[in-house]
């Protein structure tokens, strides 16, 4: 189209998120329109507080590097999420981000695992060793050194996010109208105008629905709710003058769970918890919560309808156990850049977005899932639910293969990594029954003197590395003097 006029919809991280990014990639010929109904959404405590090391990238793309991450927010650097107390079975183990693991003549690493009859995976993952102990420095470039297989993402408060955001923004490029939407005028093309509170209606091509899980411009369009779910969230921020380790903590409760995530400043406390759970929760934790949010959990039949696009928690609201909420709103706004309609006719960008957005939210599901597929905690209301009933047959495969003989399946288009899933199946507890008989070759002594020489170079090296905090500390003032 020679024209197009974007409107985005929705002043919580979904919106700025979104706005930023469209501003910073649309061609010239498109005019953009932001607005922002809520300041800060409640519902946005459920986009959790963990990125994953894709996040980097992403940020890059709207011009806010590094640097001015850590500087101009709370955010700290994250190795992942330390489960604790999880199941019936009481597991603990740290969901670190990772490089994939080492391949030894052309065999998986976890098949020597299973083969020498070693329970454990963690001693040989640098990331969970350093988040166990509280220490971080970035992973080095040459890839000899044990660091070098870590992977770090951010630990964030929404937020301070949104706002560095919002200051990202290319203000040249967008028209920001603070107000809320009264009316929504469709037709048979979806979103014909909108009714604002200011008096204004707004006509535009394309309009892009950011306003959290309510939906209210896609659900006008006949995109209805799957998932019956209800699930209630409160967060406290606690003032802090030492920065914590750079990892989550999730401990398991019969309510539901319970996050501390360490933030420059500052830590964030979040108690998610089912509905008729909500006294035991609230009194488990403690402070007065600042925000109190309650939703109901699944995804719309559709994210795009027409001439509307959903983004976020306007097509998807997912609890925020892993990083899939914030990991699935980035590949939205990916998609939506990507496509990016080139006529009036929207059909194929449309399709293709939908097979997507499909795609991501049913695997991002099987992750979740993966997380109950053990001992359920005896009486526990919230476990009841978050167990699938039935079971997804795919997520079947993917245990039963792996329980058999340590065959990691994997599906088209997924957003976490095989290292992701032969780290969670470990941390579950699950061993394979037989190795892989290639595994066999290699002779028993090699195998161990090379599992003995990897554990204690990762020793070795995590008990040489700086607190979090102590990083930090010297970092900043770097960073300060780099970009003055």
């Amino acid at each position: 189209m020679p024209f197009l006029h974007i409107v985005v919809c929705g002043g919580g991280l979904a919106g700025y998120m979104t706005a930023a990014a469209l501003s910073r990639h649309l061609p010239e010929t498109c005019k953009l329109t932001h607005v922002v109904t809520r300041e800060a959404p409640a519902q946005d405590i459920f986009y959790g507080s963990v990125t994953t090391p894709i996040a980097y990238n992403f940020n890059l793309s709207l011009e806010v590097s590094e640097p001015r991450l850590l500087l101009e927010s709370d955010a700290a650097f994250s190795f992942g999420t330390h489960y604790q107390g999880w199941g019936g079975d009481a597991q603990a183990w740290v969901q670190g981000f990772q490089q994939p693991l080492p391949v030894l003549g052309g065999v998986p690493f976890h098949q020597y695992l299973a083969r020498m009859g070693h329970e454990g995976l963690e001693p040989y993952l640098v990331s969970a060793a350093a988040a166990k102990r509280g220490a971080f420095a970035h992973p080095p470039e040459q890839a000899a050194h044990p660091l070098s297989r870590a992977e770090y993402g951010y630990q964030l408060d929404v937020r301070s996010y949104r706002d560095l955001l919002a200051c990202a923004t290319d203000t040249s490029r967008l028209v920001v109208i603070q107000a809320e939407i009264t009316d929504i005028d469709t037709d048979s093309e979806g979103v014909a105008a909108l009714h604002l509170s200011d008096g204004r209606t707004l006509l535009a091509d394309m309009f892009v629905d950011c306003t959290g899980p309510e939906a209210a411009l896609l659900s006008r369009l006949g995109a209805t709710l799957t998932g019956e779910r209800q699930l209630g969230a409160v967060m406290t921020r606690t003032p802090e003058s030492t920065l914590g380790p750079a990892v989550r903590t999730v401990t398991g409760q019969a309510f539901g769970w319970q996050s501390i995530t360490p933030l420059q400043g500052a830590s964030t406390k979040l108690t998610l918890f089912a509905e008729s759970d909500e006294a035991p929760a609230l009194r488990a934790h403690r402070d007065a919560p600042e925000v109190s949010a309650k939703a109901a959990f699944g995804r719309r039949s559709q994210a795009w309808v027409g001439n509307c696009v959903a983004i976020g928690q306007a097509a998807a609201t997912i609890e925020p156990l892993t990083p899939s909420p914030m990991v699935c709103l980035q590949r939205d706004i990916e998609r939506l850049i990507s496509l990016i309609p080139l006529s009036c006719d929207m059909a194929m960008e449309r399709r293709e977005f939908n097979r997507q957005f499909d795609n991501d939210y049913q695997h991002a599901e099987l992750f979740r899932q993966a997380f109950f597929a053990t001992t359920p905690v005896a009486g526990s209301a919230y476990w009841q639910a978050a167990s699938p009933q039935p079971a997804d047959p795919r997520l079947d495969r993917k245990l039963t293969q792996f329980l058999s003989r340590g065959v990691l399946v994997s599906y088209d288009l997924e957003p976490f990594t095989p290292e992701d899933w032969v780290v969670l199946h470990y941390g579950m507890g699950r061993r394979p029954l037989r190795g892989d008989r290639l595994a066999d070759q290699t002779p028993a002594a090699q195998v161990e003197a090379y599992l003995s020489d990897l554990k204690r170079q990762i020793e070795t090296t995590v008990a040489a590395l700086p607190s979090h905090h102590a990083y930090m500390a010297r970092l900043k003032p770097f960073l300060r003097q780099k970009s003055s």
